[in-house]
């Protein structure tokens, strides 16, 4: 089985495929599918498509199918296109945990956070779900979308309970506590982080910067704020840097 993660908007979208696929669904329609995925996150978008009609075109009962062309059509910002995707691959297999998680992305991203909630929670249902912490990640974001920190907060120690130090979990607690003036809570988050800095994308080394300024710490504010500027010298983290917004 193959599994596959991208950043589509706010959130976390995986796939596995064949997972939950009937033993039925020709090979075939199986590559498509795979294809697809591997077409759309090197960004060959035209190529993806094509896989995706095809592995539908060739089974039209494989939830999978429909899930790999609603990514298509997501990374192709069609969304009217996404959601009937979604919406026919959940009909076929409700209890799909990647399409769950996958379609509550998509639909918190559209601004549909309190109707994306019912979809994670069925995604961390499955006892087959091989990566909850995922969805109860983007369960949080989609709760601090809606103004609901203290449930965003439970998301995100779940997270960490299904999969402990596990990177978007820590990087989202330290930023929620860092905005909740909870210094030494979010340093305390932050600095798991510490032996995996290639984890740290511009806006969690600006949460980073803010914690060691606000600790007084110098040296690591210095360093942070090198890094920043050095990895990502385009980023709005360090224009803001700069400017001393």
């Amino acid at each position: 089985m193959k599994r596959w993660q991208m950043w589509i908007g706010g959130c976390l979208a995986a796939f596995a495929l064949d997972a939950f696929a009937a033993d039925s669904v020709p090979d075939l329609a199986k590559i498509r599918a795979q294809l697809a995925v591997e077409y759309a996150r090197a960004g060959s978008y035209r190529f993806a498509l094509d896989a995706a009609n095809e592995a539908i075109r060739i089974a039209p009962g494989y939830a999978e199918g429909w899930l790999s062309r609603a990514w298509v059509h997501s990374g192709l910002r069609m969304e009217r296109e996404a959601d009937a995707d979604y919406r026919k691959a959940l009909s076929i297999e409700p209890d799909n945990p990647a399409g769950n998680n996958n379609y509550g992305s998509f639909l918190c991203d559209h601004g549909k956070a309190a109707e994306s909630l019912a979809y994670f929670r069925r995604a961390i249902a499955n006892p087959l779900y091989e990566t909850p912490a995922l969805a109860w990640v983007n369960m949080a974001r989609c709760h601090l979308a809606l103004d609901r920190k203290d449930e965003a907060n439970e998301d995100l120690l779940a997270a960490l309970s299904a999969r402990p130090d596990y990177p978007p979990a820590l990087k989202a607690l330290a930023a929620l506590h860092l905005a909740l003036g909870h210094v030494k809570l979010a340093s305390f988050y932050f600095d798991r982080l510490a032996g995996n800095p290639d984890a740290l994308g511009p806006e969690d080394l600006m949460v980073g910067i803010r914690l060691a300024r606000l600790n007084g710490n110098r040296v690591r504010e210095e360093a942070l704020a090198a890094r920043l500027k050095g990895r990502y010298p385009d980023s709005r983290q360090t224009q803001q840097l700069l400017s001393g917004t």
